[in-house]
């Protein structure tokens, strides 16, 4: 293996604010047609065939993708998420004499220099772990991660760290599962799922994600149709998903699948070359090649965010049959569940998540395991229930035209997963439309956001695209969070509240009036919405607040007691979800009557009545 990583990093598809790579596809053919023994008969109907396609088409659909190399964790598909003065810790393969270890993290042109003050060579795992600060950044964004070091060791990875002010209690995040990219050319049953706009639903997906802004996306496998085809007649298929992949603008948490580890009988390839593959594009390369005392035969992990220790496990059906002794018919495989057992009990105080592609109830017992909510995939339909805990779900498939995703609210250490929710042309809709063009050229835009659903987005984030030079921004209908200011554009980022079945509008011009204008302040803090009103069960409070500062909201009957605390703490800036469920602070029901909210925060206080009924 190479230390020096010579790969291409691709660029997503052509966008406004990001380019178009290049490749020679013919030395790429080349090179594929030396390492896999493909028949020349494909690589010449390959060749025949792109000499049709147009020269941006090509270079676009069948590059190589960008391999593991040096960078091993944190990656596209196992992010790390950090705020300013946290640790950030890179795992990196390159010889243990390597020297000179240096980091960065890239968003567009910004460069944002890591200070790394530990490196440790892992002399059983033959890998770096580089430990460096996580330092004050211009912008909140996911970044690049770039790794370098002596003698010409260089990678780049996207995607991979993503910069926040602070940490959320209460957030929403997405599920999504079976894209099954690019399409079923090999499918085992012809006539069935035939489905060739695997790659168009996924961008519809995704441009419905960025719009709502979760705090992440858990994906639950089988991102490719036939792992085990990359490569093939010049066909690069985890090339193509890399590229749609990039185009999320939140972290992106993604295990495997039985289509990206096992291949189907019908199609070409031995035994073991889907696994290797994903290993190649998505996991890690001592996976194929374990030292005998490790146990580490599949990809899992877990991160921490808020209250919840979210779980991600390999899982899938061994169709190849490959490495029985290991993998046998079917996960979870004993090592796997000796490492899930260890890690449950490493935060005891968290709320469990967990994610994976089937639904191996006789293996995993959520309740026993102390699990809150299990997600996964496979079967394409929607599976399990919403209102009984813990939450055992699966959610309909990205692909066939379904463009599903679900949204689970997080609300402490309680979830709270919504009903399935349908992008583009074959569900509701969920748009937005600039007028003029977003493309930096006005300095006045106004966006109309569209919310067809029965579901809200306190979260959603537009990002408008102002000319330079501008110093200040006169927003209406949103908060300006942050501005990424450039040569070329200033790009504002404004947060907006998309309430469920609205048209909600947006606008910024740019002004040499400053932000702390009076005219343009909110209230320092603010009850805007208590729904439903009256209500029977729960209750969704909405607080906005101008800034980050201590919050008490609490529930008070007629006579003035306090019956039930919702929130002592930090709260941040902006709109903050809130929920009662109706029990006072012993977990009895509150009988039916009039009720207020009262909200505290500094030198501000405000009541708003609520009727239960």
């Amino acid at each position: 293996m190479s230390w020096i990583n010579e790969t291409w990093h691709p660029h997503p598809y052509p966008s406004p604010t990001r380019g178009e790579g290049s490749i020679n596809s013919w030395k790429q053919i080349m090179n594929t047609h030396k390492t896999t023994s493909i028949p020349l008969n494909w690589i010449i109907l390959c060749l025949l065939g792109l000499a049709f396609l147009p020269l941006s088409a090509r270079s676009a659909w069948n590059a190589v993708g960008d391999t593991l190399t040096v960078i091993q964790k944190p990656i596209l598909n196992v992010p790390a998420i950090h705020i300013p003065g946290e640790t950030l810790e890179i795992t990196a393969i390159a010889p243990q004499t390597t020297t000179g270890w240096n980091a960065a993290l890239l968003h567009g042109t910004k460069r944002v220099n890591l200070s790394i003050f530990s490196a440790q060579w892992q002399a059983g795992m033959n890998y770096w772990i580089l430990q460096a600060t996580v330092p004050q950044v211009p912008v909140f964004e996911l970044y690049d991660l770039e790794v370098t070091a002596a003698g010409g060791i260089h990678d780049v990875t996207e995607n991979a760290v993503h910069l926040i002010p602070s940490r959320k209690t209460n957030y929403y995040f997405i599920h999504i599962t079976d894209t099954h990219l690019p399409n079923r050319l090999y499918y085992p049953n012809p006539g069935y799922d035939t489905d060739s706009t695997s790659v168009i639903d996924l961008r519809e997906v995704i441009k419905d994600i960025n719009l709502i802004r979760p705090e992440f996306v858990l994906f639950t496998g089988d991102l490719v149709n036939e792992g085990e085809l990359e490569g093939l007649a010049g066909q690069y298929w985890y090339g193509w998903s890399q590229r749609v992949l990039a185009l999320l603008e939140v972290p992106l948490y993604m295990v495997n699948g039985n289509h990206d580890l096992g291949g189907w009988n019908s199609t070409p390839g031995p035994q073991g070359s889907s696994r290797r593959n994903w290993w190649k594009y998505f996991g890690w390369p001592w996976l194929d090649n374990p030292n005998p005392g490790w146990n580490m035969y599949t990809q899992d992990y877990s991160f921490i965010y808020g209250n919840v220790h979210y779980i991600g496990m390999e899982s899938y059906a061994n169709y190849d049959n490959w490495r029985y002794n290991i993998y046998g018919y079917e996960s979870f495989i004993p090592s796997q569940l000796t490492w899930l057992n260890t890690e449950l009990a490493l935060h005891p105080g968290t709320a469990k998540a967990m994610f994976y592609h089937y639904d191996f109830t006789e293996q995993l017992n959520l309740i026993s395991l102390g699990v809150g909510i299990g997600l996964w995939g496979h079967v394409h339909y929607n599976s399990g229930s919403i209102y009984e805990q813990p939450y055992n779900l699966s959610t309909r498939s990205v692909c066939d035209g379904n463009r599903a995703f679900r949204m689970i609210r997080v609300n402490g250490s309680s979830f709270t997963p919504q009903t399935t929710i349908y992008a583009g042309s074959s569900g509701t809709y969920l748009y937005e439309n600039y007028y003029p063009s977003n493309n930096a050229t006005a300095d006045s835009v106004m966006c109309v956001v569209v919310n067809n659903n029965s579901q809200g987005f306190e979260n959603g984030l537009i990002k408008f695209n102002m000319p330079p030079g501008y110093s200040s921004y006169r927003v209406t209908g949103g908060i300006l969070e942050q501005v990424d200011r450039g040569a070329t554009m200033n790009v504002c980022y404004v947060k907006v509240n998309i309430m469920a079945n609205t048209t909600r509008y947006i606008s910024v011009a740019a002004t040499g009036v400053s932000n702390d204008d009076p005219v343009n302040v909110s209230p320092a803090l603010k009850i805007s919405n208590a729904f439903p009103n009256p209500f029977r069960e729960r209750a969704s409070i909405v607080i906005e607040k101008s800034s980050a500062a201590v919050l008490n909201l609490a529930v008070y009957n007629q006579r003035g007691e306090r019956i039930r605390s919702l929130h002592e703490g930090v709260s941040p800036e902006g709109e903050s979800w809130y929920e009662w469920d109706g029990l006072d602070s012993k977990g009895y029901p509150a009988p039916a009557g009039i009720y207020f909210l009262r909200a505290s925060s500094g030198q501000e206080r405000i009541v708003k009545k609520i009727v239960r009924m």
